[in-house]
């Protein structure tokens, strides 16, 4: 697995999103890329969610540019697997 996502439905009138990147995982900024990418996917896709919940993204390997087409279809089948529960 290269992501696992947690959520949990709130009471809240909107998502709330963290993400967590293992340290063992290159540099800072490698880390910190795979952060903005990740909250980029979620702001693009976020209306496949229709209640509010809270999510958790673990980042458990490293990716780069090469692999975001099959990061993103893994995220937005996560995200709408999560209507389903």
């Amino acid at each position: 697995m290269i992501f696992f996502l947690y959520f949990l439905k709130n009471d809240f009138p909107y998502h709330r999103f963290a993400i967590s990147v293992n340290k063992k995982i290159d540099n800072a900024v490698h880390r910190n890329y795979i952060k903005r990418r990740m909250k980029e996917l979620f702001r693009l896709n976020q209306h496949l969610v229709t209640s509010q919940h809270d999510l958790w993204i673990v980042v458990k390997k490293k990716f780069d540019q090469s692999n975001m087409p099959e990061i993103e279809r893994l995220f937005v089948d996560a995200l709408i697997r999560i209507e389903y529960q």
